[in-house]
């Protein structure tokens, strides 16, 4: 593992994203705002869900999806920069892939409660907040929780 570590950080791309003197701190503030808006999405139609809302009512929520597709793909394509600065930082940590897990689970229970809306909304619903909430917690978590910054 960690000779495909050192492979990645000493990759152009990673050494460019670690040493430039702004490529990093962009690549944070374009997640934060990847995030904020597939997450923020989430939670709205996850929150509307749980407070009653009925198949009919949801179908309005659909809107909100190329947003959260937006934000998707801005969290994803800085995520990646991320990853490629500090790949041991993040793939030697359990809590990367905690994140990560939450977070697709959210996306799919999410598409559930677009799709069916019927009665078992509200526990699926309150089930999407948690785990959307546990994503942005355990992405916070990464910056403190590492053991291993880089391997070289």
């Amino acid at each position: 593992m960690n000779g495909i570590l050192v492979a990645i950080e000493h990759w152009p791309p990673s050494i460019w994203a670690r040493e430039d003197e702004y490529a990093y701190f962009l690549a944070l503030i374009f997640h934060a705002w990847g995030m904020a808006l597939l997450v923020g999405g989430g939670v709205v139609i996850a929150l509307r869900a749980l407070c009653g809302g009925a198949a009919g009512s949801m179908v309005g929520f659909r809107g909100l999806l190329p947003v959260m597709w937006c934000g998707a793909a801005l969290a994803v394509l800085s995520g990646f920069v991320l990853l490629v600065a500090y790949p041991a930082k993040a793939l030697t940590n359990p809590i990367f892939a905690i994140k990560f897990g939450c977070l697709v689970c959210a996306t799919l229970l999410l598409r559930r409660l677009l799709r069916e809306g019927a009665a078992p909304a509200r526990s699926v619903a309150a089930l999407c907040l948690l785990l959307w909430l546990s994503g942005v917690a355990a992405g916070k978590l990464l910056l403190h929780t590492y053991t291993v910054l880089t391997v070289s």
